[in-house]
């Protein structure tokens, strides 16, 4: 992880959300990107490289998990 990530994800909670953090900014940016690589890697596969930004939910959308509805 690098340190920019963690500066942006203090900025967000202090400047942005007016809170402090408990798990404090470093945990809070690795987490961020453990859930964005999760979410990058489920959609990956119902993607083509043709299709646009707003394609992107509706691929997480088609391959959800029906336990979680």
């Amino acid at each position: 992880m690098s340190e920019e990530i963690a500066r942006l994800v203090e900025i967000s909670i202090c400047d942005l959300h007016g809170i402090e953090s408990r798990a404090g900014a470093p945990a809070v940016a690795r987490e961020v990107l453990r859930l964005n690589t999760a979410v990058r890697d489920i959609a990956r596969p119902a993607l083509h490289f043709s299709d646009q930004p707003a394609d992107f939910p509706a691929a997480l959308l088609r391959n959800a998990d029906p336990a979680n509805a």
